[in-house]
């Protein structure tokens, strides 16, 4: 909205003729409309007394009102300008507090969300009372703050096995599961694992060969959406192709996908986990669970983006 409209607009909110604008102005009422219609803008001087006027601040009358169109912000850009500046307290800082705090969680991290942003802000640990912290937890949160800094820098290349290893890599570093060699920490699984409550993955001796079928397939798709993403999701945790960690890295990679594709990324929820295995679960028979789960979480990410870049 501009000046002119907005002098229109409390005008007329104030019960006000042009010509009693054009006595408080000392000009002719045709100056007003010309105001208005934008043919002509008033001077600094005339726009303090519009303010007086109509008792509001400078800033109010000046200011542009026009709505935000969320999908014209380069997400991707302003996640990697802020992590270089490292800007506190807007976009990226709040998306490595709550990015790293609620895929934690799902996997059963019990550090509370003030403790996860502790960490990410000072490098120490918060402790309250006689709270107990595993040192895993700890050092994961930490790796997740350095995954999410190494998949920003790689997020508009190609997804590959190799990209993807790494992720489990920087993710698992320093763990027990790490100091474990059979785990194979950066490298597909050894032993059979499971989804949430039970549900049954590739095998080990299939895990190489069905990854290769589904990068092979993702990679060629002409057009990717973000369909297309959750359908690689689907199909990623399905596979299970680490004996850990496989729910954060395929949650890191639907987030790293959508900003390489120009869609609004999302950060599943811990208070959605129920929803979000329902969708694991269901997604055979019903595609629609864990879609609704995916775009209320986007939802989410739209007001993160609303209230930091508006």
């Amino acid at each position: 909205m501009n000046i002119g409209n907005k002098i229109k607009q409390y005008r007329e909110l104030n019960k006000m003729t042009q010509k009693d604008i054009a006595e408080v102005l000392g000009v002719e009422p045709g100056t007003i409309s010309k105001y208005e219609s934008g043919m002509i803008e008033p001077n600094i001087e005339s726009i303090k007394k519009l303010a007086e006027t109509f008792k509001i601040t400078i800033d109010e009358l000046l200011k542009d009102e026009e709505k935000f169109d969320v999908s014209k912000v380069d997400v991707l850009k302003a996640l990697r300008e802020q992590k270089e500046m490292k800007l506190k307290g807007n976009l990226y800082h709040q998306t490595q507090v709550s990015f790293a705090y609620n895929t934690n969680h799902i996997e059963g991290s019990t550090l509370t969300e003030d403790q996860t942003r502790y960490i990410f802000e000072t490098n120490t640990i918060l402790f309250e009372g006689d709270t107990v912290a595993k040192v895993d937890d700890i050092l994961e949160t930490a790796n997740h703050f350095k995954l999410v800094d190494y998949m920003l820098d790689v997020a508009d290349k190609k997804l590959t096995e190799k990209m993807i290893k790494e992720f489990h890599k920087i993710l698992k570093d320093g763990t027990s599961d790490s100091r474990v060699e059979w785990f194979n920490v950066g490298d597909y699984k050894q032993k059979v694992n499971t989804i949430g409550s039970g549900i049954k993955t590739t095998s080990t001796e299939n895990v190489e060969r069905d990854m290769e079928k589904l990068m092979v397939g993702y990679n060629s798709l002409k057009q990717i959406t973000i369909k297309e993403i959750i359908e690689f999701h689907y199909r990623f945790e399905s596979i299970h192709p680490f004996q850990d960690g496989n729910g954060r890295i395929g949650r890191l990679i639907m987030f790293k996908e959508c900003l390489k594709n120009n869609i609004i990324p999302f950060i599943i929820l811990d208070s959605d986990k129920l929803y979000y295995y329902r969708g694991l679960k269901e997604y055979k028979n019903e595609k629609g669970y864990l879609t609704d789960t995916c775009l209320n979480a986007q939802d989410q990410y739209i007001k993160m983006i609303e209230y930091y870049l508006k």
